[in-house]
């Protein structure tokens, strides 16, 4: 079944801070430096691959979304978990884009 969504609303309210905002963001940087580490120190970390070819697009998410997606669904439950999993990639997009505070 398909059901209408204010987008303008909806991005609106994974943009807000939330009560937990520190230690889940402080354990989303835990899973992203995990992945991320390398012999000489931090890399960068992919947010999304794309390989193209004549039959089909394929698109696969790196294993330190799946990862963190399942530790906040471990913690809060499947609704909650998903919600604040997507708040937190949110707020990893807005500080990319300069537009949040740094994490500490």
């Amino acid at each position: 079944m398909y059901t209408d969504i204010d987008l303008k609303k909806f991005i609106a309210e994974l943009k807000t801070p939330w009560k937990t905002m520190a230690p889940d963001m402080a354990t989303a940087k835990a899973i992203i430096n995990k992945y991320a580490k390398t012999e000489t120190g931090l890399d960068t970390v992919e947010l999304l691959a794309i390989s193209d070819s004549e039959q089909e697009i394929k698109i696969s998410f790196p294993n330190w979304q799946a990862e963190a997606e399942k530790e906040f669904i471990q913690q809060y439950g499947l609704n909650s978990g998903k919600q604040i999993f997507k708040k937190v990639i949110m707020r990893l997009y807005l500080l990319s884009k300069g537009t949040a505070q740094q994490l500490q």
